[in-house]
């Protein structure tokens, strides 16, 4: 792991992709977030339910 890091250090201007990286996962984890605490319960239970009952699923005729 050091050998990367030594790597990456001397590379210019390298640490701008890392603050844009963070940037990006902060936004989508809160934005994800925020969209699921405001979500109707009922949505919220049709979805729990559709992934643990396979007789809702559509059959796809060949």
């Amino acid at each position: 792991m050091k050998i990367i890091s030594n790597l990456l250090e001397d590379i210019g201007g390298i640490r701008i992709y890392y603050i844009i990286g963070l940037l990006i996962f902060v936004t989508l984890f809160i934005v994800i977030s925020i969209r699921t605490w405001r979500m109707p319960k009922q949505d919220a239970e049709r979805i729990k339910n559709s992934i643990l009952n396979d007789n809702d699923t559509e059959k796809i005729d060949d």
